[in-house]
């Protein structure tokens, strides 16, 4: 079950974040290795009403914040997006190490995609290191496309984008 997120989820949450951090580190990604996303990013997520946590029951199990209005530093991909300027996008995407590979971040990834046609959005957008196989191999197998590159403070991310008017895959 998908739900947005309350402040009473938040110091689960961050212990989700610290795991996916841990994990990242392990593969050799410097991807959320110096400090992000932070608590304030995921108080500003829950009183922007953009944060989501899955549930295993009552127990959350994973987090990402869906935003539906865009990203700003995406304007500044070093290349052309495909699927026009309405899009949905997903940040902090990330679930607790003991429910990995069970479908969570699908989950997720698919709320997103419910979210994005709701409101009538053709495409969604993410962007994430050029080293977390997971991600991109989640990102493979659910057809999205990659497009560039973004250039942010902490580094280079590989964008991708999917045409929710055509995906069968969410």
């Amino acid at each position: 079950m998908i739900r947005r997120a309350t402040p009473e989820d938040k110091s689960k949450i961050m212990s989700i974040i610290r795991s996916a951090q841990q994990a990242l580190r392990e593969l050799g990604i410097d991807q959320w290795q110096d400090g992000y996303p932070t608590p304030e990013s995921i108080d500003n997520d829950i009183a922007e009403g953009v944060g989501y946590v899955a549930c295993a029951g009552s127990e959350v199990v994973g987090y990402a914040a869906i935003i539906e209005s865009g990203e700003p530093a995406y304007q500044q991909l070093d290349n052309e997006w495909l699927y026009g300027s309405d899009y949905v996008v997903v940040h902090r995407i990330c679930v607790d190490g003991n429910q990995r590979r069970k479908g969570v971040a699908l989950e997720l990834m698919s709320h997103a995609a419910k979210i994005g046609r709701s409101i009538s959005h053709n495409a969604f957008r993410i962007d994430t290191h050029r080293g977390n196989i997971r991600m991109l191999a989640l990102l493979q197998k659910l057809n999205f496309r990659e497009v560039g590159t973004i250039h942010y403070t902490s580094g280079e991310r590989v964008a991708y984008e999917l045409d929710l008017t055509s995906s069968d895959k969410l």
